[in-house]
């Protein structure tokens, strides 16, 4: 006798999907802008998600067959989490996935606001907001810039201890962190509890010392936003960078006009964070099926063509890093209604062309002689034809 059909209905943007998922599988795509229908959530055993859409008794109502449910990012906060946990529905997410590549993100931010403040990175001491995957990269790329770091995470000092770790994480205090004249945020979205994340970054916070740059790209509700811009009118903050919006995707239109960065969600996006991401969901879900992974074929690197040319270290970060591109982009929907401004910001999302991380691009060996920051950044180098 057959065995039943296995239906996974998951959004159509997940990147190289099929290529990771057990062949027995049945994959049904959704748009994340319109959202699945209730009739596609009634036939599916399994729901691979996004950010863009929440799961909870809205969307995915009592009786529905699904027992699995991931996402492709390292957060939860669009998961009902007891609601699934009423209907017995396992869990996954990709944490670390995209961590590389916000990590990246970041770094770039910060070279290009030292550039705007006549900085060196050496001068510069950050407070890392989170210690996970991602906070953990950003402070290990930071710290390859010249940057020296103090990271802050409570509750995985907490976790280490209680779990008897040999040699737990340390968290540097409240106060040291508050002292650094730059703040980088790397923590999930938590409106209640002990270490609830909502506003972490407020007016008492923010009124602890000066800061040079601040950055979220975490989620939007971590920042206090009308706390930065009051700040950042007085003088307090010097610049501050968005990726990340308080009522995303509709964000305020002040706010994205005082960021010197602003973009839509995309600090972690790149090839290989959206293939990792996929790859992540699919290896938990056949586990949850005891189902073997395919074998994959190794994924080849996407060569990326570099201007001729003795060009500056931020015009080359700015070709081989399209951040200031996102930005042009999402400040094109500043001034629009509400109602179309939310989906034209999912819009750019999920039609933002992908980028290579800094290991997949390869650079003449003289660049990076010229530049030696590119290869603390892991850029490559590349033999170049002599003849």
């Amino acid at each position: 006798m057959a065995l039943p059909v296995i239906t996974v209905l998951a959004d159509r943007h997940h990147y190289q999907l099929q290529r990771f998922l057990h062949p027995s599988l049945r994959l049904v795509p959704y748009d994340p802008i319109a959202g699945w229908t209730l009739d596609q959530v009634r036939q599916a055993d399994a729901l691979l998600v996004r950010t863009t859409n929440p799961v909870n008794s809205k969307t995915l109502p009592e009786g529905s067959k699904v027992r699995f449910v991931a996402t492709a990012s390292a957060g939860r906060d669009h998961l009902d989490q007891a609601w699934l946990d009423r209907l017995g529905v396992t869990v996954a997410d990709a944490k670390g996935s995209n961590a590389r590549s916000v990590a990246e993100y970041v770094a770039v931010a910060v070279l290009a606001a030292c550039e705007s403040l006549g900085l060196k990175p050496s001068e510069l001491t950050a407070g890392v907001i989170g210690a996970g995957f991602t906070g953990s990269a950003v402070a290990g790329l930071l710290g390859k810039l010249g940057v020296h770091c103090k990271l802050h995470d409570p509750p995985r000092e907490e976790r280490e201890r209680t779990a008897g770790h040999d040699a737990p994480f340390k968290s540097a205090s409240m106060e040291e962190v508050l002292e650094c004249d730059m703040l980088t945020l790397h923590v999930p979205l938590e409106r209640s509890g002990p270490y609830a994340t909502w506003h972490w970054l407020n007016e008492a916070r923010l009124a602890a010392a000066p800061k040079k740059l601040l950055i979220n790209a975490s989620r939007g509700g971590v920042m206090d936003e009308r706390a930065v811009l009051d700040a950042h009118g007085r003088g307090h903050v010097k610049i501050f960078a968005c990726d990340v919006w308080e009522g995303e995707p509709v964000f305020s239109d002040t706010t994205a006009q005082k960021a010197f960065l602003s973009t839509p969600h995309i600090a972690g996006y790149s090839i290989e964070a959206k293939r990792n991401a996929s790859e992540m969901m699919c290896t938990a879900l056949h586990r949850y099926l005891e189902l073997e992974d395919p074998e994959t074929p190794a994924a080849q690197p996407h060569p990326q063509e570099i201007p001729k040319g003795d060009l500056s270290l931020q015009a080359l970060i700015a070709h081989l890093h399209p951040a200031f591109s996102y930005d042009a982009d999402l400040r094109k929907l500043i001034g629009r209604p509400e109602a179309q401004k939310g989906p034209d910001f999912l819009r750019l999302r999920q039609n933002t062309p992908l980028r290579n991380e800094f290991a997949e691009i390869g650079l003449d060996e003289a660049v990076l002689r010229r530049h030696p920051l590119l290869a603390a950044l892991g850029f490559r180098p590349i033999e170049t034809d002599t003849h």
